[in-house]
């Protein structure tokens, strides 16, 4: 009985992780990065080819695609500056969220 509870507990949480593993870059994660690269093309400072971007919430939390990404962009000094990228009605802005805000971005 223990040992059969422990393995549908193990099985869960397998599936949760497995649910949760980083995956491929979707189109608009790319377009998102794309964006940025495009707006920093002409700015010294950043290591163009090392720009990460948040990614869709996970189809079970939220139904809706989000609009909004969060782009870490390595700088020249080894640290990450972050940029938000808002997508609505055909156009895309890019802005400056936060400075040295890390390199390591939420999920």
């Amino acid at each position: 009985m223990r040992r059969a509870l422990l393995a549908a507990l193990l099985a869960t949480i397998a599936l949760g992780a497995a649910g949760c593993a980083v995956q491929g870059a979707g189109p608009e994660q790319l377009a998102a990065r794309a964006a940025v690269e495009r707006h920093l093309t002409a700015r010294d400072g950043y290591d163009l080819t090392d720009i990460h971007c948040t990614g869709n919430p996970r189809p079970w939390f939220v139904e809706a695609r989000t609009s909004v990404y969060i782009c870490a962009v390595q700088r020249d000094d080894g640290d990450c500056d972050w940029f938000r990228v808002t997508a609505a009605g055909g156009s895309v802005v890019v802005m400056l969220e936060a400075r040295h805000a890390g390199c390591v971005l939420p999920m």
